[in-house]
């Protein structure tokens, strides 16, 4: 397996031993999926060969959720249109197109009863109709009733001479029309090496984005794996309700662009040489923003639903962004919606004008199933969106701090004086609020609010940090974050960090909430989510507060991060899973969700373990103490110049524009003007 191509070799029965197959499959990126099968007769005697691709597809209009019309045959492709319909959606219709590159020979099409079989020649109905080397050329598509499986094959022959091979392929294209189907698979088919198409687009890929190797394996692999993934979600745009580029959260439901993790595709597609899939992913919600001018939690290709929110910290990413890839006319482009944004929060989430933001549910924050929802309403955990209970959040009022703070830099830059000041002021009253109502001086932590009574939950979660990514404390709240964050009966668990607590009264390290084991429960997994924010919260204490301890801490706990993601701690087997147990590590295999993308490792790597950390008019070079023997990154493009830092041991050199231009040592950090 590669991101390319997945290459099977196939035994064959011991009768058969002087026939070898071959196979490639990979799926283009014109939404073509294709089979490149090769075969060799490896005997002294020539071979006639069947070759016989088929689908099952389950169609069952009287359900009225998913089935098939216009299932045809033209002589030379199998083409149906496929019809979706999940319940309280609107129809989405889907067109198809199944073919092989060899001119077929025969064909059927047969509507069986029954549950789909597993992917066995023997389960289908042309294990019995295929006779005298053909298929029957039937098209039965209805019987007794309409509703079934759907079998449909395409069937080629040929012959092989003595030590000769032959290539065939066949493919499925995918897309909003038959015509578009068809001319996408023609040209696909049409190909000498269509697997090739697939190598190449990778391999552009890959070349977009800086080049990284390190002397720890873990790092450097999931690097390359998280860029996979990045890509592995991506929609490219210019259908429905997707006009521009964006990545999907993760794969099955979560194939959509989500506001929860959209910025951190922002903060980690930053670095692509390209900024239009980081612009995209905030340009997509602005585009389909809602009325009352909050975003959309999940948007779908042809409709709206109603009720998701999500919260999100879409000040520091649009900033984080363009220190990388800076543009007035973006900010121009995406200001009136994250403005109209700003003002739902202050209109719908703080009616006593406290500076401290409402969550309403326990879906909105993507993290359910929590003992600091039901400190303020037992029945917090009941499965409603809309407004179910009240509580003044810590990590919801920073995102809401940082968005009135980046307002105010964008207002800058765009020649907006009053907005700037206004802005300035609002983001000011927030940060005082935090300090004032947040924080607990004798626990030394901050603390979410109950709005009711205007008391702090005393409920410690890992979100009870999030004040510390940002400029909000100053020296006197370190020893907090160290006695509470870095304390093993707390957070600091063998794979840190949990979401809630470990001496909570509701924590587990399983994923049960109440005894039942839940899809995402945040009583005490470890969230990539949350670690990212820790990972920044750590990070940036140590720079703004020079702290060598909590230098090595970071570097500790990014290197830890990074190293649960894999299966056993195998190196060559990376994962990312929703979350993981803190004590053994193991991941939420159960949920069947893997390469899921709402945390961010990949900047991580880039701002700490390279050192590279952009700022409006120039660039920081100060790696972390990871212990690494050597590092290489290259090709990081900032406003423009090219960077390129090597480091080998305890000192590093910096290249700018393709000539050396510096060296530093650990610890010891080197700013370059831009």
């Amino acid at each position: 397996w590669d991101p390319a191509c997945l290459a099977q070799e196939y035994a064959c029965r011991p009768s058969e031993n002087s026939i070898e197959v071959n196979e490639h499959k990979c799926v283009l990126p014109s939404d073509v999926a294709i089979s490149s099968v090769t075969i060799r007769n490896t005997s002294g005697r020539k071979r006639r060969l069947h070759f016989i691709a088929w689908t099952v597809q389950e169609s069952t209009p009287s359900k009225g959720q998913s089935w098939l019309t216009n299932t045809a045959f033209d002589k030379r492709e199998l083409a149906f249109l496929k019809h979706f319909k999940p319940d309280g959606s609107p129809e989405l219709e889907v067109a198809c197109v199944f073919g092989v590159s060899k001119g077929p020979t025969s064909h059927s099409i047969n509507l069986s009863e029954g549950p789909a079989p597993a992917p066995l020649w023997s389960h289908t109905p042309f294990n019995e109709t295929f006779e005298n080397s053909r298929l029957p050329n039937e098209n039965k598509t209805t019987g007794v009733t309409n509703d079934g499986m759907m079998f449909m094959a395409i069937h080629s022959s040929f012959s092989l001479r003595p030590s000769s091979e032959e290539s065939i392929v066949a493919g499925i294209a995918v897309s909003p029309s038959l015509s578009e189907a068809k001319q996408n698979l023609r040209v696909a088919l049409g190909q000498k090496d269509g697997i090739e198409l697939s190598r190449m687009s990778w391999k552009d890929h890959f070349g977009g984005v800086p080049s990284f190797e390190c002397s720890d394996e873990y790092l450097t692999r999931y690097y390359w794996y998280r860029w996979y993934g990045l890509r592995l979600n991506t929609i490219y745009g210019g259908e429905g309700n997707y006009e521009y580029p964006a990545v999907c959260e993760g794969i099955g439901y979560f194939r959509a662009p989500i506001s929860y993790s959209a910025q951190c595709h922002m903060l980690e597609n930053r670095w692509m040489h390209e900024p239009e899939l980081a612009q995209g992913s905030l340009q997509t919600f602005i585009e389909n923003q809602r009325d009352d001018g909050g975003f959309r939690g999940y948007i779908d290709l042809k409709y709206y639903r109603q009720d998701m929110f999500y919260h999100a910290n879409w000040g520091n990413a649009l900033l984080r962004l363009n220190e990388v890839h800076p543009s007035p006319q973006f900010l121009e482009s995406v200001y009136t919606g994250l403005k109209r944004y700003a003002g739902y929060f202050d209109r719908e989430r703080d009616e006593e004008v406290s500076g401290l933001y409402d969550i309403d549910n326990h879906y909105e924050t993507g993290q359910e199933y929590m003992h600091r929802y039901t400190a303020v309403d037992p029945n917090a955990d009941k499965d409603n969106w809309g407004e179910v209970f009240r509580l003044k959040g810590v990590d919801v009022t920073v995102y809401i701090y940082e968005l009135k703070r980046a307002l105010a830099r964008v207002a800058e830059t765009l020649g907006k004086a009053e907005d700037t000041e206004l802005w300035t002021i609002e983001a000011d009253k927030i940060k005082s609020a935090i300090l004032t109502q947040m924080w607990d001086p004798r626990i030394e932590m901050f603390f979410d609010v109950d709005p009711k009574t205007g008391k702090q939950t005393r409920v410690k979660a890992a979100t009870c940090f999030y004040p510390y990514f940002t400029d909000i404390v100053d020296q006197s709240h370190l020893a907090g974050l160290k006695r509470h964050l870095l304390s093993p009966k707390e957070f600091w668990t063998p794979f840190p960090v949990p979401s809630t607590s470990v001496d909570d009264e509701t924590f587990s390290a399983t994923p049960e909430w109440k005894g039942k084991r839940m899809n995402c429960p945040w009583n005490g997994r470890v969230w990539p989510m949350t670690n990212s924010h820790i990972a920044e919260a750590l990070a940036t204490c140590a720079i703004r507060f020079n702290d060598s301890s909590l230098r090595n801490k970071s570097a500790e706990f990014i290197a830890k991060f990074i190293r649960t993601m894999f299966f056993d701690g195998d190196p060559r087997r990376p994962n990312c899973f929703e979350h993981y147990n803190p004590f053994n590590g193991k991941p939420s295999m159960y949920r069947g969700i893997d390469d899921y993308q709402h945390s961010w490792v990949n900047d991580l790597i880039i701002k700490y373990v390279c050192g590279i950390r952009p700022e409006e008019f120039s660039v920081t070079i100060d790696p972390f103490p990871f212990g690494l023997k050597s590092m290489h990154i290259d090709h990081v493009l900032i406003r423009g110049h090219e960077l390129k830092v090597q480091l080998n041991g305890n000192r590093f050199t910096v290249w700018l524009d393709g000539k050396r231009h510096v060296e530093g040592k650990l610890g010891a950090p080197v700013q370059i003007q831009l």
